[in-house]
């Protein structure tokens, strides 16, 4: 059968506007849906709650659009995240991006399809040896979800605040089974050690948030999640996930069935003031 690469990268994209879409029931965020982009904007100091995207502009009336997003979150003095996918218009808003000073970090958007999701079993010995102690958990309860949050800002280096700010999303959308927004805990000798997040929507299942200590990292313990993850979404129904992957870590989810179906571009801009 013919692989259709085009609604494959729709899906990459779709899921994650929806995913934004949901914040509409988080107080801390302000969503504003117009005819050029989506966007996002809060008191928030980091970038992703600060958000755009869908950005669907003519070359006449974009760089007047990217002023207008500049200047929203110069007023509130926070930083700024500006996606891009395979959708955007026009096709030069990267280049435009990069001349207003943000910060370019690409992503491989992947497509898995989930009928036949690789066994653990197939792990290398010496990371299947590493995995018996492994448990994997979802997180259902406030507590749990503070511990989660605080190996997800370990694991990407990020600060206290930006943990306790997506716990607060988190709960706002919901911890229990009638949630599209779901998060994994793996504890390694008991210890907690990695994240995933599950986002249903748009027919797909969105795995985010994949994160592991670094010094728990080349364990397998990444792809052990992500599998969980995929399982989880198959036992829902789900049959194809999603994901926005960095070049470091295609190869693990290449290994559990995902394939590059488009690129992503993460375009952070902040305040000249501003401490990163």
């Amino acid at each position: 059968m013919k692989r259709d690469l085009a609604s494959m990268a729709k899906a990459v994209e779709a899921n994650l506007f929806a995913f934004f879409q949901q914040l509409s029931g988080w107080p801390r965020i302000a969503i504003h849906d117009d005819a050029e982009c989506f966007w996002t904007i809060s008191d928030l100091p980091f970038p992703l709650f600060n958000s755009v995207m869908r950005a669907r502009a003519s070359a006449a009336s974009v760089d007047a659009l990217i002023d207008a997003r500049i200047a929203a979150c110069r007023s509130l003095h926070v930083p700024m995240l500006w996606w891009t996918g395979p959708s955007t218009e026009p096709g030069d808003l990267g280049r435009r991006l990069n001349q207003r000073g943000f910060m370019f970090e690409p992503a491989h958007g992947m497509f898995a399809d989930l009928s036949n999701i690789p066994p653990q079993s197939s792990e290398r010995p010496a990371a299947a040896g590493a995995l018996a102690t492994l448990t994997i958990e979802r997180v259902t309860d406030p507590d749990t979800l503070k511990t989660w949050s605080g190996v997800l800002c370990d694991a990407f280096g990020a600060p206290p605040p930006f943990g306790d700010a997506f716990a607060e999303l988190a709960m706002a959308i919901g911890l229990g089974d009638e949630s599209p927004f779901r998060h994994f805990l793996a504890r390694y000798h008991d210890a907690p050690v990695a994240t995933c997040s599950l986002y249903r929507a748009e027919g797909v299942a969105g795995i985010y948030d994949v994160s592991t200590l670094p010094e728990r990292r080349r364990r397998g313990i990444a792809r052990a999640i992500t599998s969980a993850a995929m399982q989880d979404a198959c036992s829902l129904g789900c049959c194809s996930a999603i994901l926005h992957s960095s070049a470091l870590g295609a190869g693990v989810y290449r290994s559990l069935g995902f394939e590059e179906v488009c690129g992503i571009g993460q375009y952070v801009w902040a305040p000249e003031d501003f401490a990163r």
